[in-house]
C-alpha cells in the first residue's frame, strides 16, 4: 500500500495536505517505564506494520518515563537502529506527563498513543487517524466497550472498567464509552490549546482530555478495537482506580464552577445553528417524563401530606433533573442557570399552590387536582425551557 496516499485528502487547515508532506502526518508516541523486556520487540512489530501496511507517512516517539532499568538505553538503540523513531527521555514518571511532552513537541499534524504491550490490535490504526487526517474529527479514541470490539481480558478488570466509565457517563452526561482505553489520537494544533487545559500527569489523563474535549464542543472519533490485556501490566488498579475518582470528582467540581473551557478559535469546526425540531423533540420528551414522575409522587403523598404538600414535593423532586437535562441535552449548555430556574420554580409552586387551594374551595376531587396540575407544570416546564434557553450567555452554549 502506497504511503503517499495522504496527498489525497483535500488541503484545508483541518487537514493533512501535499504542503504539510515534509514532516510525518503521524506521530505515534509509546509512553514507558522499566519496560526494558518488552519495548525492543514491540517497536519494531509497529515499525514494520507502519512501514508495510500504513497509508500515511508517520514516525514513532518512545518517550522513557524515569525508567531505572536499561527501558532508555534500548530505546536509544532503536532510534539509531529503525528509520523515524525518535527518543525523549523525562526524569519523572507519569503517562500524562510524557504525553505532554511528546505531543507538544511534535510536528506531525495528527499525533496518536498506544501502549508498549501493543494490547490493541494495529488494523485499528488506520481507522483510529483517518478522520483526523481529513479533518472530519479532532480526537479519535479506541473503545472496548463500543460494540464490534473485541476484548480479552479478565472479569475483574472488565467489571472496573464498565463500572467506571458508566459512573463516567452518568456523572458528565459524557457520550464516550470508553475514557480510559490506551489508544488515542488528536489533531496537533487542537492539541496544542486543550494540553494546558489537563492539569493531570498520571493514568486520569485519557479521561481529562476526552471529557474536556467534549466539553468544548470537539467532535470525538470513537473506533471499536479488538484488544488483549498483558498478563504483565504494570497498573496498580486498585490506587489508579481511587486515583480516577479523585479526578473526576475534582473535574466535576471545575466544571461546576464554569472552568473547562477552551479558547478553539481558528481550529475547531463552527457550529451549526441549532435546529429547532431537536431541541423541541428533546424538550418534550424530558417534560413528558417529569411531569409523569410529578405525577406519581403527588398520588402517592397525596393522602399523607395532603394536596399542597403533595404537590410541592413533587414539584421539588423533579425541578433539579429537568432544568439539568434540558440545558444539557435540549439547549446543550455548558452552564445551568440554576437562579432563572430557581424564579420558575418559586413562580409555579406559588402558582399551583394557589389553584390547589382554589380547587378544593370548589370542592373538587383528586382527578380534578392531577389534570390541573398536568395542565400547570407543563406550563411550568414550558417556562422552565424558555429561560433556560434565552437567559443562557451564547459563551455557555456548546458546540
Amino acid at each position: 500500500m502506497s504511503r503517499v496516499l495522504a496527498a489525497r485528502f483535500p488541503s484545508s487547515d483541518r487537514s493533512v495536505g501535499p504542503e504539510k508532506s515534509m514532516v510525518p502526518a503521524i506521530d505515534v508516541v509509546i509512553p514507558v517505564h522499566n519496560e526494558e523486556a518488552a519495548i525492543d520487540a514491540s517497536v519494531r512489530r509497529l515499525h514494520a506494520y507502519l512501514r508495510d501496511h500504513f497509508p500515511f507517512t508517520s514516525q514513532i516517539t518512545i518517550v522513557d518515563n524515569a525508567s531505572t532499568d536499561t527501558t532508555l538505553e534500548v530505546a536509544e538503540r532503536l532510534e539509531r537502529d529503525l528509520d523515524g523513531v525518535r527518543t525523549l527521555h523525562l526524569d519523572r514518571k507519569g503517562r500524562g506527563l510524557a504525553l505532554k511532552a511528546a505531543w507538544s513537541t511534535s510536528s506531525s499534524p495528527v499525533v496518536a498513543y498506544m501502549d508498549v504491550d501493543l494490547s490493541t490490535g494495529l488494523d485499528a490504526l488506520l481507522p483510529l487517524v483517518a478522520p483526523l487526517v481529513s479533518g472530519h474529527s479532532d480526537v479519535a479514541i479506541g473503545s472496548r466497550l463500543a460494540p464490534g470490539s473485541s476484548v480479552a481480558r479478565g472479569p475483574r478488570r472488565e467489571v472496573i472498567s464498565r463500572t467506571y466509565n458508566l459512573m463516567l457517563r452518568t456523572i458528565f452526561a459524557t457520550q464516550v464509552r470508553d475514557s480510559q482505553c490506551g489508544f488515542k489520537a488528536i489533531r496537533s494544533d487542537v492539541a496544542r490549546r486543550l494540553l494546558p487545559a489537563v492539569t493531570d500527569d498520571g493514568w486520569f489523563f485519557d479521561t481529562e482530555l476526552v471529557l474536556i474535549a467534549e466539553r468544548n464542543g470537539l467532535r470525538i472519533h470513537q473506533v471499536p478495537v479488538d484488544w488483549v490485556d498483558d498478563a504483565d501490566t504494570r497498573v496498580r488498579i486498585v490506587r489508579t482506580s481511587i486515583d480516577d475518582i479523585r479526578g473526576s470528582i475534582r473535574l466535576l467540581r471545575a466544571f461546576a464552577g464554569g472552568r473547562g473551557r477552551v479558547d478553539l478559535s481558528g481550529v475547531a469546526r463552527q457550529p451549526l445553528d441549532d435546529d429547532f425540531g431537536r431541541r423541541l423533540v428533546s424538550f418534550a420528551t424530558i417534560g413528558a417524563l417529569s411531569t409523569i414522575a410529578s405525577l406519581l409522587i403527588y398520588l402517592a403523598t397525596r393522602a399523607r401530606l395532603g394536596p399542597s404538600g403533595a404537590n410541592a414535593v413533587a414539584i421539588s423532586a423533579t425541578f433539579a433533573v429537568n432544568t439539568w437535562a434540558n440545558a444539557r441535552f435540549t439547549c446543550r449548555a455548558r452552564r445551568t442557570t440554576w437562579r432563572r430556574a430557581g424564579y420558575v420554580y418559586l413562580g409555579a409552586l406559588g402558582v399551583t399552590s394557589v389553584v390547589l387551594w382554589g380547587v378544593g374551595r370548589v370542592g373538587g376531587g383528586p382527578l380534578v387536582e392531577a389534570l390541573t396540575l398536568v395542565v400547570l407544570w407543563t406550563l411550568a416546564s414550558a417556562a422552565r425551557f424558555y429561560v433556560v434557553q434565552h437567559a443562557t450567555p451564547t459563551s455557555e452554549l456548546g458546540r
